[in-house]
């Protein structure tokens, strides 16, 4: 087993196989223990993402319906021992999903093996020029490093047989499999026996019919640096241990919270053993993408029923340009000015624009008031850069004086006026910069300043 920090009174369920002798921690996906090695010393932390190349002949044969119909997670017992929990058939209860149709193509269960046994998790596409990533737990592709005797820690050995299915709904596959050919893990994870906080993992998938993953499901954009506090996050998984039968998209939404035992983020959900890897979305940008900023890790086994991931921090950024075929880090987004030619107060006239807020988040709508004594009716323009033309987007009648115009626009800065229709006075312009990552929940200038993401698609 795996050893941990004790978590105080909190039986928390770590989703790995072979993590600690906690009390009460409980694997959400797959793991089994790992084969020996030459035992080392913990060391220093590394941020450097560990690679494996994955044989990946005769993969989609070897999954056949019957093995992917009884793949189990593994979960630990009370006494911290790990224990597989055969797959469920029982009915599903608790907050569910729609089913296969309604969003969400981005979102699968990964299928994956050790030895002669055969494990289950949740994982999530990732939007890169490569369009060929999933993101999942560290211990869904990794057993993690293990303890030895006289102190040691042997590093974790990887899993085989990888396979994703986006969509996957009682042996539907209306989005294809999809063959891991190569594992990324976090290296801290992979090497060090005290680490939680990195349980992230990304898999590479080989194309099929000509098309690449994210050609056909989307991709997702990720988001690192941001609070454990955050609202409206929505958590997906495939549940697999009852009452869940894994045979169906679940999730819930809600606030996250911090766990004080540990600092990580902690939110209200039910799900169990197979959810572990499944996405914890920041913000949706469709129907089916949005920006994740965790992945499932572990859940608590006692008590009211949570879910816990630590947000992703900048090591993230690692693991994705490892990924990468090109091996180049992702591109930083440039969140534009908040000032441009124009902006600042407007000479008296009778004409003012205020917006209610110079800086917004992706998707986020914002205001624009406008006030004048006599005009009664105006109309709003934007344009996108200084000296370009001035567009129309909206037109309004004047009441008392004041006229509120929401608007929402894609990531960039947007300057806008208001003008007298049929007329040529105008308003000072003003800009809004809309960023291309979500707004976190603490709009504090440093928090803000530091979150960093990557754009969806799809």
């Amino acid at each position: 087993m795996r050893m941990r920090r004790a978590l105080g009174a909190v039986a928390v369920a770590v989703l790995l196989a072979g993590l600690p002798g906690m009390s009460g921690l409980s694997g959400l996906g797959a793991g089994a223990a790992a084969d020996p090695s030459v035992p080392s010393d913990p060391g220093p932390a590394t941020t450097r993402p560990d690679v494996r190349l994955l044989p990946h002949a005769g993969v989609r044969d070897y999954w056949t319906a019957k093995r992917m119909r009884t793949a189990v997670p593994l979960d630990l017992d009370p006494a911290g021992n790990a224990t597989t929990a055969p797959a469920s058939t029982s009915g599903v209860q608790g907050r569910t999903s729609g089913r296969v149709g309604e969003g969400l193509r981005s979102t699968g269960k990964l299928f994956f093996s050790d030895g002669g046994t055969n494990y289950v998790c949740s994982a999530s596409s990732v939007n890169t020029p490569e369009k060929d990533l999933v993101v999942t737990a560290g211990h869904c592709v990794n057993s993690g490093g293990t303890r030895v005797l006289l102190g040691g820690c042997r590093a974790g050995t990887y899993y085989s047989n990888f396979m994703f299915v986006p969509g996957y709904d009682h042996n539907a596959r209306p989005y294809g499999t999809w063959v891991g050919t190569a594992a990324i893990a976090q290296g801290d994870w992979v090497s060090r026996c005290d680490e939680v906080a990195h349980d992230q993992a990304m898999i590479r998938v080989a194309p099929q019919g000509g098309l690449d993953l994210v050609d056909v499901v989307g991709g997702n954009g990720l988001a690192w640096n941001y609070p454990v506090r955050e609202d409206g996050v929505r958590v997906v998984g495939w549940p697999a241990e009852a009452p869940y039968d894994g045979q169906s998209r679940q999730e819930c939404t809600g606030s996250t919270t911090v766990l004080d035992q540990t600092g990580d983020a902690q939110i209200s959900c039910p799900l169990t053993g197979g959810a572990s890897g499944g996405p914890w979305f920041l913000r949706m940008a469709s129907a089916d993408t949005g920006f994740i900023f965790a992945v499932t890790s572990r859940r608590t086994t006692s008590g009211p029923p949570l879910l816990l991931a630590t947000p992703f921090d900048a090591t993230i950024e690692g693991l994705l340009a490892a990924a990468r075929v090109a091996g180049r880090p992702a591109a930083r987004p440039v969140v534009g000015p908040e000032s441009g030619p124009g902006v600042g107060r407007p000479k008296r006239q009778r004409l003012r624009l205020v917006a209610t807020s110079p800086s917004v988040g992706f998707g986020e709508a914002y205001q624009l008031v406008a006030e004048t004594r006599r005009v009664r009716r105006m109309v709003l323009q934007v344009r996108t850069a200084p000296g370009a033309p001035w567009a129309r987007v909206a037109k309004a009648r004047v009441h008392q004086g004041v006229t509120v115009f929401t608007q929402t626009a894609a990531p960039g800065t947007w300057w806008y006026r208001v003008k007298v229709r049929k007329a040529r006075k105008h308003s000072a312009p003003v800009a809004v910069s809309v960023s291309p990552c979500p707004m976190p929940l603490d709009r504090t200038p440093s928090v803000v300043g530091n979150t960093r993401c990557t754009s969806p698609v799809g």
